[in-house]
């Protein structure tokens, strides 16, 4: 289980760039780039449909990572096995997605918000 950092502060979850999440699911089957890659475990602080608050939720030392890049160095078995991960806001300018949910549509990925900086393509 890697030690997780989170950059993304509108996330419920985080806390002091600590995860409060015990297990968190990155997607990206298809990615070539960390920009392609995303956390699916994000929940944007106010949803109304988010009933826990994570800052009363201790943070875990280390945090299970479920994951479906197949192209990273760092996937074994739908599990990340990097001893680090960082997760971050996706840099980008102009984002034509504003969701907060990543998915996929209409046969490619969509990543709107969030992205493994961990990711290492074995290409």
């Amino acid at each position: 289980m890697p030690k997780l950092k989170c950059e993304v502060g509108q996330c419920a979850y985080n806390g002091n760039h600590c995860c409060h999440r015990g297990s968190i699911d990155v997607e990206g089957p298809m990615a070539r780039s960390k920009k392609e890659t995303a956390c699916l475990s994000y929940v944007q602080r106010g949803n109304i449909n988010y009933n826990v608050e994570a800052s009363k939720i201790e943070a875990p030392a280390n945090t299970f990572v479920y994951c479906d890049a197949t192209n990273c160095v760092f996937e074994h078995d739908s599990v990340c096995q990097a001893d680090k991960i960082e997760i971050k806001n996706v840099d980008t300018v102009n984002q034509k997605y504003q969701d907060t949910e990543s998915k996929y549509h209409e046969g490619y990925w969509k990543n709107a918000t969030t992205m493994c900086k961990t990711f290492e393509s074995k290409e």
